[in-house]
């Protein structure tokens, strides 16, 4: 399961999501601020098999997403959740990454984490 669960990341997903972290980063000014994000519409077709996902998502500061209005999970202004209707033409990752947010499984993942809270992860583990 690991094994088929890497190939995926590495052979699909990763190289699927180069473009849209490029662009995330351009419109963000590299992570300094947090643009104006809009996911955008899906135009589903009648082959589409949809589903709906429900992600629970890490924020590095709520108070500049424009996802705070979402459930919140035990008060937490760091956790939210949020619905993502996907399929096999708009996957939950990609859909998740032009949000700012990295999915933690390639098919159907129940956690996202801000990129800010990536970058600030990687800095700590740089200084170490």
């Amino acid at each position: 399961k690991k094994f088929n669960q890497w190939q995926r990341w590495s052979n699909a997903v990763i190289p699927s999501l180069i473009g849209p972290y490029l662009t995330y980063q351009y419109k963000s000014s590299l992570l300094h601020h947090r643009p104006a994000l809009q996911n955008d519409p899906v135009e589903w077709t009648a082959s589409c098999h949809r589903r709906t996902l429900e992600v629970t998502c890490v924020f590095f500061n709520c108070t500049n997403s424009p996802y705070c209005y979402v459930a919140r999970i035990d008060r937490s202004p760091y956790l939210k959740v949020l619905n993502i209707d996907c399929c096999p033409c708009a996957p939950a990752p990609l859909q998740l990454l032009k949000l700012g947010l990295f999915a933690c499984a390639p098919i159907a993942p129940s956690l996202a984490v801000d990129l800010h809270v990536l970058e600030l992860v990687r800095t700590l583990f740089v200084r170490i």
